[in-house]
């Protein structure tokens, strides 16, 4: 089962979020499916099994997150406006931090994400976290939210640093930016797994080219200090983070076989050989009995966190 190779560039393309209204804050038009008219789509879909991956995501990444939010200066009796917030993780991560005094957004383009951030919301009781089906480029509020942020969003963007400062307007003068993103082609370029995993490096060769071949930003975390300079906005803090996996009992075998799942549908559109679904059904085990008898790690996608503040009018759309 070869990986197929991955582009020495990483294209970007139209993978974003969507649209609908939600009330006079969402200026956006409504749709019934993952695809805008222009034919554009979520890489993964909005699948069962791609919403228990998000929530696996939220758990690997939480700590994280949370780091870069209080490093950012996100404080409690924030408003916060969360972009692309699928099954709403990051929204929650968020509400934690700004607290009841506080109340958070979420938008996404994934109706059935929001209808699963809205109950999880319910049956917790949260009343300071909201959610709204829109595109983020199309959301305008009349009210100025305190901080945006966003987590895994830009590199789905065909002008990241369009959308970046599209939703920087709707920040009040000072507000806080904090952007989350991928840099999947760090696990191309170096080591992935201690020892080296073979079932891992065909998943992430696949992977990459997979969401290289979508139009996807591989190298979009480390391109966030140049993507918020041509947002108008402050030279950024950064950092990179990247988790290492390993023993019987992590999330990640069961994350990365969601990952594939969700990937397939994407991965026959462009023709590419490698996994199909019934290698998925047992890639969890496969991959966590390869770990387990090596005795090894396997380094999670890396992610990079961006934060400044906004000096003084938010900035304009390029």
């Amino acid at each position: 089962l070869p990986g197929p190779r991955v582009p020495a560039h990483a294209r970007r393309g139209a993978a974003g979020v969507g649209r609908d209204a939600y009330s006079p804050m969402v200026g956006a038009r409504s749709v019934t499916s993952d695809a805008t008219q222009d034919g554009a789509h979520y890489l993964l879909g909005h699948t069962d099994h791609e919403l228990r991956r998000l929530d696996i995501q939220g758990d690997l990444y939480r700590d994280a997150t949370l780091r870069a939010f209080r490093d950012a200066g996100i404080e409690p009796g924030m408003r916060v406006l969360d972009i692309g917030c699928g099954t709403g993780d990051v929204s929650r991560a968020v509400a934690t931090v700004v607290g009841e005094a506080g109340s958070v957004l979420g938008i996404d383009r994934g109706e059935r994400a929001v209808e699963a951030a809205r109950e999880w919301a319910r049956d917790q009781g949260l009343n300071n976290v909201d959610f709204a089906v829109s595109e983020i480029d199309e959301f305008h509020s009349t009210a100025n939210f305190d901080a945006v942020v966003g987590r895994f969003i830009l590199m789905h963007q065909p002008d990241p640093a369009q959308v970046l400062a599209s939703v920087v307007r709707s920040l009040r003068a000072g507000g806080v930016v904090c952007m989350i993103e991928s840099y999947m082609d760090a696990l191309l370029s170096g080591p992935h797994s201690f020892p080296a995993s073979p079932l891992y490096d065909e998943i992430v060769r696949w992977k990459s080219a997979v969401v290289a071949g979508a139009g996807s930003d591989l190298h979009a975390g480390g391109r966030l200090k140049q993507l918020f300079g041509a947002a108008g906005l402050p030279q950024p803090r950064a950092r990179l983070e990247a988790r290492l996996e390993g023993g019987a009992d992590s999330p990640y075998y069961e994350y990365i076989a969601h990952s594939v799942r969700s990937m397939l549908p994407e991965a026959e559109r462009q023709g590419l050989g490698g996994f199909t679904n019934a290698d998925a059904d047992t890639l969890e085990r496969r991959l966590r009995d390869e770990v387990l008898a090596s005795r090894g790690m396997l380094v999670a996608w890396p992610v990079v966190a961006a934060f400044c503040r906004t000096e003084t009018a938010p900035a304009t759309a390029p």
